[in-house]
């Protein structure tokens, strides 16, 4: 019989402890007497639960000296302040992970404006490659618009054939524009009755202070030359030979367009500057001759004026 060390129960078999060499019942030692049984030869090296926790839990070992023990608590409190920070750097690792997926999120929404950016650079270069083509175009364009600008100015000027613009008349209140007209006629030689005459007004003029010219529309073209023509070769043409007072200089003109008027003017003025003897108007075209003996040209554009200069 044995009595057990932890319950002091007496019994018959049961493990002993290979360091204390103390006898435990089955129900102490927490082995089972078949698992005890299968032990075999190892039975003689099992340990009590108290001699597997002591530090002279092998037998022939010292124990160890106080001095040991201090280092011992020296060291295990070393790294026990080594450890202390391992709670706080779990809860960096896991913010970094947070910020790591967030940088992940922020990472694919820059790909995906990276990616609309590329789109947007795309379309701008299609937008640029065809402005680049309008600006190829635009030299075509300015001779085009310059060329259907003429045509329609021709046009203009071929409506005004019939027309005379009669200059260095006064304005005054309820005046007889038919009356000038005539009055004209009888001081040129030129037979001019109301049935002749289309159209007749005063008209608005750009050049500020100035009285309002009239216009006079025939009916026959050939009426309209005759009429032009013998106003400028009459002599002392003014307000007193068609009965008006003063002396102020009448002028009669074809009803240039205002484009052909300033050409006119241009023209005039480079021939002044280059000793060029003839400018004039005739069937609302203007001509430019440097001599007596010189061609005759006419200027239908900015381009012609540089054959005056």
């Amino acid at each position: 019989m044995f009595t057990c060390a932890s319950c002091s129960s007496p019994f018959t078999e049961g493990p002993v402890c290979s360091v204390c060499k103390q006898h435990y019942d089955f129900q102490c030692s927490g082995v089972t007497e078949a698992g005890y049984r299968k032990l075999g030869e190892r039975k003689n090296a099992w340990k009590c639960s108290k001699c597997k926790c002591s530090p002279c839990a092998t037998p022939g070992t010292v124990s160890p000296q106080p001095n040991q023990l201090e280092k011992i608590q020296s060291q295990l409190s070393a790294i026990a302040l080594q450890l202390a920070p391992l709670p706080t750097l779990f809860e960096d690792v896991k913010t970094i992970k947070s910020e790591v997926s967030g940088l992940s999120d922020s990472l694919e929404m820059a790909h995906e404006l990276i990616g609309k950016f590329s789109e947007s650079v795309k379309i701008v270069e299609q937008r640029v490659e065809k402005v680049e083509q309008v600006i190829k175009d635009i030299p075509n364009l300015h001779a085009e618009v310059s060329k259907l600008k003429q045509e329609l100015d021709e046009r203009d000027q071929w409506a005004r054939a019939n027309n005379v613009e009669i200059r260095g008349i006064p304005f005054k209140n309820n005046e007889n524009l038919y009356d000038y007209v005539k009055n004209i006629g009888k001081f040129i030689n030129v037979v001019t009755n109301n049935d002749d005459i289309n159209y007749i007004a005063r008209i608005p003029t750009r050049i500020p202070n100035t009285e309002k010219p009239i216009i006079v529309a025939f009916n026959n073209r050939y009426k309209k030359e005759e009429f032009v023509t013998l106003s400028r070769k009459g002599k002392n043409l003014n307000l007193g030979n068609i009965g008006l007072p003063g002396n102020q200089a009448i002028y009669v003109n074809d009803h240039l367009t205002q484009r052909n008027k300033n050409l006119l003017n241009k023209a005039k003025n480079l021939a002044k500057e280059n000793n060029f003897k003839y400018i004039w108007v005739r069937h609302s075209k203007i001509m430019a001759r440097k001599s007596d003996t010189s061609p005759v040209f006419f200027i239908k554009s900015e381009n012609d004026l540089l054959k005056i200069s």
